[in-house]
This record gives structure tokens, sequence and C-alpha cells, in this order.
């Protein structure tokens, strides 16, 4: 398996999400290229307010230090009054690392 270094609170923050996890892999669908935020909830299938939690948190129901911009996973971009959301180069390598860490454990199942 590829040798990159992943924070334990950024795998336990995307192992207890869903959602998270689904928002990296279309940021990483379209990547380099950043998108607002409606058109992640549109793709996805998800409400633009829970997107927005597992982006930069929103109050109890999603903390802001497991938020994807928090952890450095997604970057948001403000140009004109518009924030826009694109995968870093570490959410890259973390995204590349569960791909290749599902493709070997589904092996055993």
């Amino acid at each position: 398996m590829n040798s990159v270094v992943i924070e334990p609170q950024v795998l336990r923050s995307l192992h207890r999400s869903e959602l998270r996890k689904r928002i990296l892999m279309y940021l990483n669908e379209i990547y380099p290229s950043a998108t607002y935020l409606s058109e992640i909830a549109r793709v996805i299938g998800s409400d633009p307010s829970n997107v927005r939690g597992a982006l930069v948190g929103l109050g109890n129901r999603y903390n802001n230090e497991s938020s994807l911009v928090y952890l450095g996973l997604v970057e948001e971009i403000s140009r004109n009054g518009f924030k826009y959301y694109r995968l870093t180069e570490y959410g890259k390598k973390v995204v590349d690392y569960l791909k290749e860490y599902h493709r070997y454990y589904r092996r055993f199942l």
C-alpha cells in the first residue's frame, strides 16, 4: 500500500461520516477544479446545509474540528463574493489512500 501519512483525526472523521467521504470523492472526480456548495449538494444528493456542515462545520451537528476544511482536505476559495471548494493536495492523497485501502481489504470480505 502507499506510504502516505494520514493523521488519525482525519481517518476518524471520515469513518464517522459517509457524507464527508462522498464530498471528497466528488471533489476528487473534478480535481483540480473548484465548485460551489450547492453544486456539491446537488451532485451527491444531499441537503446544502449538511454539505456546509461537513465542509466547514455547523454548530453541534457538525463540529469544526472534524470539518473537511479544518482538517486540510478541502480548501475554501473566496472569489468575487462567492465561495468555492477544491480538494487540496493532501486531500487528494487521502482519497487515493482510501481507494487503495478499500480495494485491498475488499478481497477479505
